[in-house]
């Protein structure tokens, strides 16, 4: 009963964790560039939750476990969040669709760069080499997003081209009511000090940082009184309770419907994933190597290449398709159910194999 109520409670103060950190994203969003708000502060903040529970993982030895949960939430991240942020973003458009920013689709051509990482350990199993790369690669992203801003010009051209292409509509028949909507925002800029979005990012940082480990650790709990396969648990409950913010405040974002908060979304969950690519992948093999860990060649490299797969086609969409529709966030829905069943499928059998030995 304990772990229930735990996990409840735990749950509503995430849930208010992550509105927060949606509202203080748009506040600033209106004043700095969508991906370093955010790639870098809402992203670190949501991913820190799983960041500390990988990290205890392995702390403890138990790596299997913490393989299946970095890439059980790389992938939840990549497919239902990504896929949620797309189908409730173009939902409230009148276009449908949803065109990212310049520096958003470079955080995506980033990601698809990174994928690079994983690709590797997987081939060659723990390797300091490609462990520094990983972080190196992540310092790279950080001062790359930090020196590279979208001029406030370019993101209401952006804008504008999305009102010209909405159901055909002439660029004259918009001028109004994007001079009305231009009114409207810059209203909501004086209504909305700075100060208040720094407030409500710490104040959702804090409590998402406290009642993180309290809500993985109910839901630990409780699947272990389930008697649930632990490989499972790491792939998909795992990643559910330490990425729930992310999900939850990306959903906020885009269920707003306007193009920066959008592209404040995509880039809170492409931000977060280079970070699972890059950095957790470095801490991955320091560990490995230090601790001696020995390489389980069909779990680890099942793990690690499904979660290149998906960050690629989630990369591979941003960067690459101009106009994101509904149907590509239906897409990512399915990479992540064919994804799921391998895991799943593959997991049985080796239970299977065992029981049978």
């Amino acid at each position: 009963m304990i772990p229930v109520l735990t996990a409840f409670l735990s749950f509503i103060f995430l849930s208010f964790a992550s509105w927060c950190i949606g509202e203080g994203g748009e506040i600033l969003g209106k004043k700095y560039d969508a991906s370093i708000i955010g790639g870098l502060i809402i992203a670190w903040l949501n991913t820190a939750p799983e960041a500390i529970f990988f990290i205890t993982a392995l702390s403890s030895d138990n790596t299997r476990f913490a393989v299946g949960a970095v890439s059980g939430s790389s992938i939840v991240v990549c497919t239902v969040a990504l896929g949620c942020c797309i189908v409730l973003g173009t939902r409230k458009r009148k276009a449908g669709t949803v065109q990212l920013q310049p520096p958003v689709k470079r955080q995506c051509l980033i990601l698809l760069c990174s994928i690079i990482i994983p690709l590797a350990i997987l081939l060659t199993g723990y390797n300091i080499f490609f462990g520094c790369i990983g972080v190196l690669y992540y310092v790279v992203f950080i001062g790359y997003s930090l020196f590279h801003k979208l001029p406030e010009d370019e993101k209401k051209e952006d804008d504008i081209e999305m009102g010209i292409n909405q159901n055909g509509a002439d660029p004259n028949s918009t001028d109004n009511n994007k001079e009305e909507e231009d009114h409207e925002e810059e209203e909501e800029e004086h209504d909305e000090p700075l100060y208040k979005g720094v407030f409500y990012l710490f104040l959702g940082g804090l409590l998402i940082c406290y009642f993180s480990k309290p809500f993985i650790d109910s839901i630990v709990s409780l699947a272990s009184s389930w008697e649930v396969n632990p490989i499972l648990l790491a792939f998909f409950l795992a990643p559910i309770a330490s990425e729930m913010p992310e999900i939850l405040e990306s959903i906020s974002l885009s269920r707003k419907g306007n193009s920066q908060s959008i592209n404040i979304a995509f880039s809170n969950l492409i931000g977060g994933t280079i970070t699972k690519t890059t950095l957790l992948m470095g801490i991955f093999c320091f560990f490995g190597v230090v601790k001696g860990f020995e390489w389980e060649s069909p779990t680890y490299s099942l793990s690690l290449l499904l979660l290149t797969i998906c960050a690629a086609s989630a990369a591979g969409i941003g960067y690459f398709v101009p106009k994101i529709k509904q149907t590509h966030g239906l897409l990512l829905f399915a990479i992540f159910s064919v994804t799921g069943i391998i895991q799943y499928c593959y997991n049985i059998n080796i239970d299977d194999a065992i029981a049978a030995v």
